[in-house]
């Protein structure tokens, strides 16, 4: 905005005129003029909210300091530096942002300022009554928890089980969205067990997403799938970080939308912000096996290994055989040292799962470290045979190579990885076991390969 006599009162037909916008984890609501943060409310004062309300009628346009100081102090005709530049530093500092590397707020030094980052309107809540209802008991939704029971099992067999119940539920119902909600999640974990290749893992899971949300745009359960699609296969943190959000808007109780935003978070690096969801996960639901092992895993991504133990012991004391809670304590304990306490716990999670190569590998990577060559050759022949039954990714092979200090096959894994568009790649930032590869020119490239290709394939 070049004009100083520019008002927000000619931006009659902005989209951004809504009573309420948004952008990232932000929330910003007019009639009642308050700002949140992933739902929790953000105390901001009145003069920065009112500079925060300018910026956001004219996303991207330049608004001069000139008219933010006639529409703060609108009867004054002193100097308002001083205090301008306080008001918009004391939003900074709320929104987390930085003058140097802003995300949101641009400075123009002696014109003004720009609001940079993407803002959406937020549409009006769908009011509980008008929602649609699938929990009868009865037809489609007996079936539907049948499928969602056997999910949570995560083996080959209990994933096949499940997509017969969620297809007898569609059978029942064609427009019956929970199911088709339900396939995605259960080609997604396949697709992430290795049971079917990347491909079509996402081609399925993108797939029934899409029709479950084309159903009923208001299911959380349809954008926590989505925003899993966006994440694991796109690898897009906008999105999916736009679909746990609006699912949380939708239920703001719903645990796996805190969950899958902790995911995506983690994975990005926004590491404090992904403890502060699971810490709302473990409120939710603190008896939750799936949640408490999750819970355990971001935990260990963040690098607090004495809290993901901790969780882990917490599912174990509910179940002992619980596989993923024994592998992230046994992630924990090799981080903190403990590795013969690793290597039992690594090898009691292989005994309690189906040929999981990521315990697999997780096991091979800890004999590395102890210098047990022998061992982890057996743990390279273990992963070759299963390739000749299932997708196994490279990406676990190279944490085995890792763990071995075998830069150069570490490397060539993840290059295979890139190439397949493995799901688990969008865990590179941040996995601590690559935080020896991380200073390498080799990694460099890998990771700027990675990008190459996400580029190329938006293009």
């Amino acid at each position: 905005m070049t004009d100083a006599n520019h008002s927000t009162a000619g931006h009659e037909g902005n989209p951004s005129q809504g009573r309420r916008l948004r952008f990232e984890a932000f929330e910003v609501d007019f009639r009642e003029r308050e700002l949140r943060n992933a739902g929790v409310r953000v105390n901001l004062q009145r003069k920065p909210f009112q500079i925060l309300e300018l910026l956001l009628r004219q996303p991207g346009a330049l608004v001069t300091r000139e008219e933010l100081a006639r529409h703060l102090w609108p009867d004054l005709h002193v100097s308002f530096s001083h205090s301008l530049n306080t008001a918009v530093n004391t939003l900074r500092q709320a929104l987390g942002d930085s003058p140097v590397t802003p995300r949101f707020i641009e400075t123009r030094s002696g014109l003004g300022y720009r609001f940079i980052a993407k803002v959406e309107e937020v549409a009006e809540k769908v009011p509980a009554a008008a929602r649609k209802r699938y929990d009868s008991r009865e037809g489609p939704y007996q079936d539907y928890l049948k499928g969602k029971y056997l999910q949570s099992k995560l083996t080959r067999a209990e994933l096949g089980k499940s997509i017969a119940h969620f297809e007898a539920a569609i059978g029942q119902d064609r427009r019956y969205a929970p199911a088709y909600a339900g396939l995605a999640e259960t080609y997604i974990s396949s697709g992430a067990l290795g049971l079917l290749p990347p491909r079509e893992a996402r081609r399925k899971a993108q797939e029934n997403a899409r029709i479950a949300l084309d159903i009923d745009p208001c299911l959380p359960e349809a954008r926590i799938a989505m925003a899993r699609v966006c994440h694991l296969f796109e690898r897009e943190c906008e999105p999916a970080e736009a679909e746990c959000l609006r699912a949380i808007e939708l239920h703001s109780d719903h645990v796996d939308a805190y969950m899958q935003y902790a995911n995506v978070l983690a994975a990005s690096g926004r590491l404090p912000e992904a403890v502060h969801k699971v810490r709302r996960a473990l409120d939710l639901e603190p008896l939750s096996l799936t949640v408490l092992a999750q819970a355990a895993w971001i935990y260990y991504i963040c690098r607090n290994f004495e809290e993901a133990a901790n969780q882990s012991w917490q599912a174990l004391i509910l179940e002992p055989r619980f596989a993923p809670a024994q592998h992230t304590l046994g992630l924990a304990y090799e981080q903190m040292g403990l590795y013969e306490e690793a290597i039992t716990e690594l090898n009691n999670a292989q005994q309690c799962s189906e040929n999981n190569v990521a315990i697999l590998a997780s096991v091979g990577h800890t004999l590395a470290r102890t210098g047990k060559p022998k061992e982890v050759e057996a743990v390279l022949e273990k992963l070759s045979q299963l390739s000749r039954e299932q997708y196994v990714s490279p990406y676990w092979l190279s944490i085995v190579h890792t763990g071995l200090g075998a830069e150069s096959g570490a490397l060539t894994a993840l290059e295979r990885a890139v190439e397949e568009n493995d799901i688990w790649l969008i865990w590179l930032k941040t996995e601590p076991r690559f935080d020896g590869l991380r200073g390498t020119l080799g990694f460099a490239r890998v990771r700027d390969r990675l990008e190459d290709r996400l580029s190329s394939s938006k293009a």
